[in-house]
């Protein structure tokens, strides 16, 4: 006996694509494309703004950092960034992080002010930069005017600024927390396990922010209207993951097989530190593309469904 399945409603049909028929093509596409000059002209230009916004982004983190809690904390949270950054490029930052932390607390507000004036429009030079980038990525025109365009970048680098000094405000917190409300309230000590987690939570944290920016920066950065948050998730966490792993790879490299020292003299630690930032471009732009040629594919197959 034959029986006959009654039709779906078309309320209820299946209109999301096979993903699996997906992913061929767009990794095809997203290859080509991040293999083109263009790209790479654009993370260029992206690792030469940051590096130039750089020391002024730091000078407005620890003035911000400074007015909350001790400048001094900040330097062992440093060491997260040890295995991510060349040697020379994380030598570099270090002792200017020690400069500015040495810095009595009372010119901080000072600083502040001048600090965060000239830091927010060098940096945002970066922040323009990586968002032109992310509209080629996104294969878009910017047609947003001058005066929104200035805004959104500067809003941007004002986030990635207090989201920064928020993320190491917590991770010097929580050690603390986790061991002075115990000893107030009398009672024992937190268990191994606890502590464990407490150690890995500053690696999670970076990991968290840096998938925090790659979200908004796909959200927001291109000249578009704002893709579903589903659209985005799957280059900002591409990204993030990638990213670990090629900071870790170029840290080895430069520290141990490339002789950027030798080579340059004392432009070596400026050198590595603008590869570092080249490579994060670009893999920035590698989850941008990732996600474009998702959502072109994605309409392409809803389009060649029978309606």
């Amino acid at each position: 006996m034959i029986v006959l399945q009654p039709d779906k409603p078309d309320h209820l049909a299946d209109t999301t694509p096979d993903l699996r028929r997906l992913w061929r093509p767009v990794l095809r596409r997203m290859l080509h494309n991040l293999t083109s000059d263009q790209i790479t002209l654009a993370a260029a230009g992206c690792a030469f703004y940051a590096t130039l916004s750089l020391f002024p982004a730091i000078s407005t983190l620890i003035s911000i950092y400074g007015l909350v809690l001790d400048p001094d904390t900040v330097e062992p949270q440093l060491d997260l960034l040890r295995h991510l950054l060349p040697p020379s490029a994380f030598t570099l930052i270090g002792e200017r992080i020690h400069t500015l932390a040495a810095e009595p607390h009372s010119s901080l507000t000072l600083n502040l002010i001048i600090s965060t004036t000239i830091a927010l429009w060098s940096a945002s030079a970066a922040t323009r930069s990586i968002i032109a980038a992310v509209n080629i990525a996104y294969g878009t025109t910017e047609t947003r005017g001058f005066i929104r365009f200035q805004m959104v970048a500067l809003g941007m680098t004002l986030c990635a600024i207090c989201g920064a000094v928020l993320t190491l405000a917590v991770m010097v917190a929580l050690p603390v927390l986790i061991n002075f409300i115990p000893e107030r309230l009398g009672l024992a000590p937190p268990p191994w396990s606890i502590e464990l987690l407490v150690q890995m939570g500053g690696p999670l944290l970076l990991l968290l922010f840096v998938l925090v920016a790659c979200t908004l920066l796909y959200r927001l950065g291109p000249s578009r209207p704002a893709a579903p948050w589903r659209r985005i998730l799957p280059g900002s966490c591409a990204a993030t993951l990638i990213w670990i792993v090629t900071s870790v790879g170029v840290s080895y490299y430069i520290g141990t097989v490339a002789t950027y020292n030798a080579t340059y003299g004392p432009l070596g630690a400026v050198v590595a530190t603008m590869m570092w930032f080249f490579v994060t471009a670009y893999v920035v732009m590698l989850g941008a593309e990732l996600n474009a040629g998702l959502e072109e594919e994605m309409e392409q197959a809803r389009s060649a469904k029978p309606q």
